[in-house]
């Protein structure tokens, strides 16, 4: 099947548009300028332009950008499409999106993590649409007779200014597929020239998403397919001792049990015979040997690891102080799942991927077949936080599917996701510092036990924000079976929220404010007119009513800064959230709507982990299962929150994990200043404040 560009448009197949682009290059850094070969679709004035793997100019005016990088609702797809428009000048309107499917060797890396898409790929991008646009100029040039710097581009057409003469980029296609690539580098737009970079715009999958239309992977139609769920062990590290399926075979639509690696999956032709054929399973299991394990023994081996901190400076005031962390789960919207179909010679796979290269390296293993039968289709993502980087739901979906001789769609209910996660690890951190005579700080040491496994690295350079002598992080493991994995800002979400509920704490001790604390000791301008920018837009300083307090965290990495201002209250045994204000930097941003967004939605992920949601093991096994224990904010929770996108003209920053880090650690600080009590582990509980 394919699936279609995000904007109504004439049939563009996912085969035609790999027959276009096919041979274009080995990928985009090496790919953009290369001849393509001139394979093209049509001949003559018909024929579309492909000049690399991005961009491609069909005869009716339409710009098809192929993404490579997967979107789970931060919007790389408009974003990408955006800076290869920019430098094209393309008429927006005639702009559509195809998903890449996995092919490192054309596209490069195509995995999306670590809020690096618009970092990596800017450049490149804009690359591809200035080498697209030079030859539609050529081609221009060429029909007018001409030089070619006296002709303009603008919204899709390129004009001669002194004979008043015009041509679409569809009319020229077919001319500019004939012409050689630029082999010189092309000159890209300067920020005053941008008409498109830096304007606030919709993503292109919003109508689709909101009308049913767009393509996850639970959407995904195959012809003759048939659903499986699978039976996992219940305690981690378990395994299969022995099944009896005879009553999972006798409900209505179960058409086959088999076991496969990870357990025992039921097939059945919709998802609910599967799930209540799972039901029926009597399955013996060997419970494995981690049925001792729980929250507190991993707690109790953390501890364990910590070492006494250096003596402080002689005279210096020294502070002291602990702070916990839980695991936590990626809980993404859609579960895991992936539509697999296997035949003897060849192997297709539909996933919500983050990492394509990976998801087809399961599909080669699993199905046995060369890594040329395989196929890698990646669809939207709803919602990956780091946890769809795993592949273990794609091996399933592929071993099921050869065993059955059909295109399955494996699904994981919300208590297969929960429980059978890679989790953000938990975390034990040892803080020791120290304030002088003159409030100045003077030491800082910071050790973090991760319940991730052995090893780490002793100590080091802290990589804190604040210019403080003898500032040093240790990072440490503990033996632990829970899986973990990459999490939404991965270990910032531990170690940068605990640094700065920390310089809180030197910042009491120095008796200081803590945001003039902050500005005073901060090494970096760029945050610290980012943190002033959050503190005047919250009126930090101005009057409260009792009881409600304002606190304040920042954060840079990324290549950007973020910092929010909260205000909270406590009543009763709950906590009360008045008003966020959120400043972020990312350089220059590409699209500010969808910054905005991700600033909104890494608050919202931060104040629910603060508060609520936590991953528990008892004996060997994930407590949680679903939602109403790994909680989240309802709406009548979320407090007023306003964010501003401060545009300081640099590099293109990340955005993707820049909204989480600062979030828990201001909330964290909000409540000290409403309670004189400190955080000492989250989620943050009133009977748990120090």
């Amino acid at each position: 099947m394919s699936l279609a560009p995000s904007r109504t448009a004439s049939p563009v197949t996912r085969r035609t548009v790999l027959k276009v682009i096919g041979g274009v290059g080995a990928g985009l850094m090496l790919g953009c300028f290369a001849d393509a070969g001139r394979i093209t679709a049509g001949e003559g004035s018909k024929a579309a332009l492909a000049p690399n793997a991005i961009v491609r100019i069909d005869p009716n005016g339409d710009v098809i950008v192929t993404v490579m990088r997967s979107d789970m609702g931060q919007g790389v797809r408009t974003s990408f499409a955006m800076l290869v428009a920019e430098e094209l000048d393309a008429d927006w309107n005639k702009v559509k999106v195809l998903q890449a499917p996995a092919d490192e060797e054309k596209y490069g890396s195509q995995q999306t993590g670590g809020s690096s898409s618009i970092t990596s790929h800017n450049r490149d991008l804009r690359r591809a649409g200035a080498v697209a646009r030079a030859l539609l100029v050529g081609a221009a040039a060429k029909t007018w007779g001409v030089d070619p710097s006296s002709c303009t581009t603008d919204a899709g057409v390129v004009k001669h200014a002194s004979s008043g003469k015009s041509l679409s980029y569809g009319e020229l296609a077919g001319t500019a597929a004939t012409l050689p690539i630029p082999t010189e580098e092309p000159k890209l737009k300067d920020k005053s020239e941008f008409k498109l970079i830096g304007k606030p715009t919709n993503r292109v999958d919003n109508h689709d998403v909101v009308t049913g239309k767009a393509i996850y992977g639970m959407d995904v139609p195959v012809e003759g397919v048939v659903h499986a769920v699978v039976a996992r062990p219940p305690t981690i590290g378990g395994s299969l001792k022995s099944f009896d399926d005879k009553a999972a075979r006798q409900v209505p639509g179960v058409i086959d049990v088999v076991k496969i690696g990870s357990g025992v999956a039921v097939v059945g032709l919709d998802t609910w015979a599967a799930l209540k054929g799972r039901d029926a399973l009597v399955i013996d299991w060997d419970r494995g040997p981690n049925i001792g394990v729980s929250s507190a023994t991993l707690h109790e081996a953390m501890v364990k690891e910590v070492r006494s901190h250096d003596a402080a400076p002689a005279g210096a005031k020294v502070v002291a102080a602990t702070l916990e962390f839980p695991f936590l789960a990626h809980a993404s919207m859609e579960p895991m799942n992936a539509v697999a179909d296997v035949r003897p010679d060849s192997c297709t796979v539909w996933v919500p991927t983050q990492n394509p290269s990976g998801a087809k390296e399961a599909a080669v293993d699993a199905s046995g077949l060369p890594e040329d039968k395989v196929t890698v289709n990646v669809t939207l993502l709803g919602g990956g936080f780091g946890g769809r980087h795993k592949a273990d739901f794609v091996s399933d979906a592929v071993e099921i599917s050869k065993a059955v001789k059909k295109p399955v769609k494996l699904q994981w209910s919300r208590e297969d996701d929960m429980r059978n996660d890679d989790y953000r690890p938990a975390s034990h951190h040892s803080f020791q510092g120290a304030v002088d005579s003159s409030g100045n700080p003077v030491a800082w040491s910071h050790q973090v036990v991760f319940a991730r496994g052995r090893g780490g690295r002793g100590y080091r350079d802290a990589g804190i924000m604040y210019a403080i002598p003898n500032a040093k992080l240790a990072e440490m493991g503990t033996d632990s079976p829970v899986r973990t994995g990459p999490w939404r800002s991965v270990d910032h979400t531990q170690v940068d929220v605990a640094n700065e509920c920390f310089i809180d704490e030197l910042a009491s001790a120095a008796g200081q404010d803590p945001l003039e604390f902050r500005q005073k000791h901060l090494r970096d301008e760029r945050v610290k007119k980012v943190l002033n920018a959050a503190a005047q837009k919250a009126g930090w300083g101005t009057p409260l009513p009792a009881g409600h307090g304002r606190g304040v965290a920042c954060f840079s990495a990324y290549g950007s800064c973020s910092a929010y201002v909260m205000e909270a209250s406590v009543e009763g045994d709950k906590f009360k959230l008045h008003r966020v204000v959120g400043v972020i930097d990312v350089g220059t941003a590409v699209n500010p709507r969808g910054v905005q967004a991700q600033m909104e939605g890494g608050c919202v992920d931060g104040l629910s982990t603060a508060l609520k949601a936590e991953i528990t093991v008892d004996k060997g096994a994930i407590v949680q299962s679903n939602w109403g224990e790994y909680d989240w904010l309802r709406l009548n929770e979320m407090p007023e929150l306003e964010i501003y996108v401060m545009d300081s003209g640099g590099p293109f920053g990340g955005m993707g994990e820049v909204g989480y880090p600062p979030s828990p650690a201001a909330l964290a600080n909000a409540v000290f200043a409403a309670t004189g009590k400190r955080v000492r582990m989250f989620p943050i509980k009133v009977s748990e404040l120090a």
